[in-house]
């Protein structure tokens, strides 16, 4: 199985480099399972692709093992995250988040957000694809903040030192706003601090109840 795993992303990569990949002669099979999601060729030619893009890297001899890697990768935890959202029924998701993350992708690019569905396009990449993959992630998010929010605690002495030492590196003539902002900025540093531990562990435990199997 090895063999022919190693054989078949070659054989990606080598369409990769060439450019001139042809959808409808790809054999689209179903190469991992996770649960009962299937992942196919298709789908990991296509996440392939799409960090290649948005990483702005070409892929080639010395990075395509990593590359495939992290796809594989990107694939199984993204099956695993919609899995755990379609079970919770989870639907909502902040939008100026998911904003957010179109202009701070495009302008990693030094595009527009035009821009960023031209070389999507171009690459025989879809748009909306990439919106739903945000989604997933912003949706993962609201779900552990309803699920653990009650269960956050801050280490209060740790702040207001961290604060402290914020607000004596201020320039003599701020005013109290000025300060608030710094406690805002630090409480919410350490929230999302704790809400990514929840994350992790959350996912980490999904991550061992489901099977994954490369066929």
């Amino acid at each position: 199985m090895k063999k022919k795993l190693t054989l078949f992303f070659v054989i990606i990569i080598f369409f990769l480099l060439q450019n001139k990949i042809v959808y409808s002669q790809i054999d689209n099979k179903i190469i991992i399972s996770v649960g009962d999601y299937p992942i196919t060729t298709v789908d990991l030619l296509n996440e392939i692709k799409l960090i290649s893009v948005l990483s702005n890297t070409d892929i080639n001899q010395n990075n395509r093992e990593q590359i495939k890697a992290l796809a594989v990768k990107s694939l199984i935890k993204r099956n695993i995250k919609e899995s755990e959202i379609k079970k919770r029924n989870v639907y909502k998701y902040n939008k100026k988040q998911l904003n957010a993350l179109i202009l701070n992708t495009s302008k990693k690019l030094g595009l527009d957000q035009q821009g960023l569905k031209q070389i999507l396009e171009k690459n025989n990449l879809s748009y909306e694809q990439l919106i739903k993959r945000f989604e997933t992630d912003l949706k993962w998010n609201y779900m552990i903040f309803q699920i653990y929010k009650n269960k956050i605690s801050l280490n209060t002495a740790e702040i207001e030192n961290k604060i402290q030492i914020k607000v004596e590196n201020l320039k003599d003539n701020s005013d109290q706003s000025e300060i608030n902002l710094i406690k805002e900025q630090i409480i919410n540093q350490e929230k999302e601090k704790k809400l990514k531990m929840f994350s992790n562990m959350h996912f980490s435990n999904l991550e061992r109840s489901i099977q994954i199997k490369f066929l």
